[in-house]
């Protein structure tokens, strides 16, 4: 889906230079608690900054705080190049952006960091596969570490793909969807008498009948993943793209299993929230869908903590 609302999840921590074992967010030996130096570090980039080499830009606008909690919008751009704006229902030409235009688009965020844990969450929300996470979380650890030189912030990725995280690997899967694109013609040839083109995309679905499941996420992928990890293979054709329907946090949700690039453990949101009358979702049904995510994952972390 073009205009597809996607929420990425990381784990965020904290750890001394030169040290493995991980700090507690709130008492890490810092002047103050991780979440406060997040906080300061949104209030110190509300103006638009800009990547000239990247012809980016971005800046935060915080909408609602609490204690640990941060939510807002970043506002992410793209300039450099020209291009023309048409009207989709006259086709007439409205405007001829200008190379030092920028488009911006609002993109939320939601920082919290759970009372008693040693990890922080943050979702970013991509808005059709556009995100700006890399620049943001970039300039946040180096910002950190700039103001404490002897601790160390790091994120990691919370993706059904990422061995170190598994955190769908026990979700149960109502479906599971494959796409190879752009393969060859000839597996089209198996199946119909006509003549295929010369490229073509194939997508298998498999689904679990009414009130059943396929299993667990790990082992409806695992039998069918090989060596090469961007690559899952189902009655001899290769896939490199897996999208599941699973059961997580007490309703189904749709999640990218494999994919180009950083598509991997993006959840789909697109079906539950809100759009307004600019076509982007609205921030209260954002704040409600991506509040309730973010509470499952802490619930699924908390847990395998205390089973270790």
């Amino acid at each position: 889906m073009a205009s597809a609302i996607g929420i990425r999840v990381y784990k965020i921590v904290v750890r001394e230079r030169g040290r493995i074992k991980l700090l507690s967010t709130e008492d890490s030996g810092l002047a103050k608690p991780v979440f406060d130096f997040v906080s300061e570090f949104i209030a110190r980039h509300s103006q638009q900054i800009q990547n000239e080499q990247l012809e980016r830009s971005w800046f935060f606008e915080s909408k609602a705080q609490k204690p640990r909690n941060n939510q807002g919008y970043i506002h992410y751009g793209t300039f450099g190049f020209e291009s023309n704006f048409i009207d989709n229902k006259t086709k007439k030409r409205n405007y001829r952006r200008q190379i030092s235009d920028i488009e911006e688009i609002p993109l939320y965020y939601d920082f919290w960091f759970p009372k008693g844990q040693e990890y922080g969450l943050v979702a970013f929300q991509s808005f059709q596969g556009r995100s700006c996470i890399t620049l943001t979380l970039n300039r946040l650890q180096e910002w950190f570490e700039g103001k404490s030189p002897g601790h160390m912030l790091r994120f990691h990725k919370l993706s059904p793909a990422d061995a170190r995280g598994k955190i769908f690997s026990t979700a149960p899967v109502k479906n599971l969807r494959l796409t190879r694109r752009n393969a060859p013609s000839d597996i089209a040839d198996q199946y119909f008498s006509a003549k295929a083109p010369r490229e073509i995309d194939v997508q298998l679905v498999i689904s679990a009948r009414r009130k059943s499941v396929l299993g667990r996420l790990r082992d409806v992928i695992n039998p069918a993943k090989k060596q090469a990890d961007s690559i899952l293979s189902y009655e001899g054709i290769e896939f490199s793209e897996a999208v599941a329907d699973i059961q997580f946090g007490g309703q189904t949700r749709r999640v990218n299993v494999w994919g180009a690039g950083g598509d991997a453990g993006v959840v789909d949101i697109t079906n539950q929230i809100v759009r307004g009358s600019d076509g982007h979702p609205t921030f209260e049904s954002l704040q409600k869908e991506t509040g309730r995510l973010l509470r499952d994952f802490s619930k699924v972390l908390a847990s395998r903590r205390n089973e270790n």
